[in-house]
């Protein structure tokens, strides 16, 4: 063949091999790939059937959702519910920081309320789901990130789940409402205390548990500060108040450990979320609908 036949066909191998490129979809985004967005990116694990639920969770300090979807037991467990697991990815405050929710609403960094509502808004699409239809939760700073979202944005999830992470000081004066809030926590957690305590040299503070509380309290319309219900289940210490406006609820659940999510936990919210306003978490000497 001809020097210059032979630079023809290598030339239309070529615009073959780019054309074909450019046809072929692009690789889905999953549990190991990221999905990309214009603020940041997520991971998506899909259930195996159709999605009956998602549920968005916030990794915490210096976390990444590689090491969400890396915890084996919680996707087992929200996948055999039918939920999908959302797990998006936090930014350093600075370079060469770790990765850390901005649930201060410091405005020189990202707007993470915004940017977790733009995964959710993907992921549905990807998923088939309406919002309606996610759960927020979080660990640690991830926790502090879903009150942020709690108070701020009440409506823009219809529950919110935190796990060891409490809202930092100054406390708002008030949260919109009403909203759904289940909050667990490690009644030995040394790392974020009951009670909070001063971090980053004294920079940032901890917020008061029991204080966060009485402010969802009242965002959400609920009669009084004593629990309507209040009982033990197993190791888990539960407190309930759902004499509120419609559509609101709050719970509080204490747990032995120290700075974890308990392995009890997916089951627990999960029928705690799909139960709406009329929670399935009941002392065991009420009668059950679930």
């Amino acid at each position: 063949m001809p020097g210059s036949a032979r630079r023809y066909a290598a030339c239309l191998g070529l615009a073959i091999a780019l054309a074909l490129a450019a046809a072929a979809p692009a690789r889905a985004c999953g549990a190991e790939t990221d999905c990309t967005l214009p603020m940041g990116s997520y991971r998506l694990a899909a259930p195996p059937g159709p999605p009956r639920g998602a549920v968005v969770f916030l990794h915490g300090y210096g976390g990444a959702p590689a090491g969400v979807m890396a915890n084996g037991a919680l996707r087992a467990a929200l996948a055999a519910r039918g939920y999908a697991l959302v797990a998006p990815a936090a930014l350093p405050a600075a370079p060469g920081r770790p990765a850390a929710w901005n649930s201060t609403g410091d405005p020189r960094r990202r707007d993470d309320a915004a940017f977790i509502l733009s995964v959710a808004e993907d992921a549905g699409r990807r998923l088939g789901l309406a919002r309606g239809r996610m759960l927020l939760a979080g660990f640690s700073g991830g926790g502090m990130m879903v009150w942020r979202l709690a108070c701020r944005s009440g409506d823009a999830f219809p529950a919110y789940a935190p796990v060891a992470g409490v809202p930092w000081r100054p406390l708002p004066a008030d949260c919109l409402g009403p909203v759904r809030l289940l909050h667990m926590h490690g009644w030995t957690d040394r790392v974020v205390p009951l009670e909070g305590r001063a971090v980053a040299g004294g920079a940032l503070v901890q917020g008061d548990l029991f204080a966060a509380l009485a402010l969802m309290r009242r965002a959400a319309g609920c009669a009084g500060d004593a629990p309507d219900a209040a009982w033990l289940r197993g190791a888990l210490m539960l407190r309930r108040w759902d004499s509120c406006r419609p559509g609101g609820e709050i719970m509080l659940v204490l747990h032995p450990g120290g700075h974890l999510v308990p392995p009890e936990w997916p089951a627990l919210v999960l029928d705690w979320f799909e139960a709406g306003s009329g929670s399935c978490l009941r002392p065991a000497t009420a009668a059950s609908t679930c």
